[in-house]
């Protein structure tokens, strides 16, 4: 066999493994992104909560799950579970859209970039054949060949011109990711708290294309008002 060829099918298989698996995309491609190896917690008693939320994020691309809530401390990964996420769902459906929300844009942007790296990786590339538009060089806003784009908003600020999801499908499009929506030192205020609940309520909740368009929220509980207490309620 020309290796050429070989080395495609070779390729096919490693693509068709890592879309199968967030889990094994996120071992394969975090050492090539950070140079560090992705170590999974072993606590005692239970599976690990990177094996959990790994499940329960591949549950929303299968729509077994439009509404998920991930409370987790800090410092725990979610943030690099998330950003893996969205990049492992564009190698799959590169017509995507993400809206990634923080309680800032510029932490949202933080992890958007994130996603933008692993995308422009020459290994993604390789193996997915998926291609960022030339003209898509900010880190908060980038769009695909296929016209898939995320783009990071603040939880408290306008979302405009943008999407999460496409209308009138029967399969994943992308979806809505609330990571972290109340900075810590402000959530004690009853003014900023449900200012953030309210454009959640008029804003943020409309932006969903489609009703298999998932909402996923993950971050710290931090009051007992909070968005998350919204969700519960």
């Amino acid at each position: 066999m020309d290796r050429a060829l070989q080395q495609k099918y070779e390729n096919a298989e490693v693509a068709a493994k890592l879309k199968g698996s967030l889990l094994l995309f996120i071992q394969a491609f975090f050492p090539i992104l950070t140079g560090r190896e992705f170590i999974i917690s072993r606590p005692v008693g239970r599976e690990s909560h990177f094996i959990t939320i790994c499940r329960a994020l591949t549950k929303c691309t299968r729509l077994q799950a439009l509404r998920l809530l991930i409370n987790v401390p800090p410092g725990h990964g979610k943030s690099v579970i998330v950003s893996f996420w969205i990049a492992w769902s564009l190698a799959k459906w590169p017509d995507c859209n993400f809206l990634y929300i923080s309680y800032s844009k510029t932490l949202a942007a933080t992890h958007t970039d994130v996603v933008k790296r692993i995308m422009s990786l020459s290994q993604y590339k390789v193996l997915f054949n998926v291609v960022l538009r030339d003209d898509s060089q900010a880190k908060d806003s980038f769009t695909t060949m296929a016209g898939g784009t995320v783009s990071a908003f603040g939880s408290a600020g306008s979302i405009t011109g943008r999407n999460a999801g496409l209308p009138g499908l029967e399969r994943f499009s992308g979806a809505v990711v609330i990571d972290d929506s109340h900075k810590p030192d402000e959530v004690h205020s009853d003014l900023i708290r449900e200012g953030v609940i309210t454009n959640f309520r008029e804003t943020i909740q409309q932006r969903p294309r489609g009703i298999n368009v998932p909402i996923v929220f993950i971050g710290q509980r931090l009051h007992e008002q909070d968005l998350p207490a919204y969700f519960i309620s």
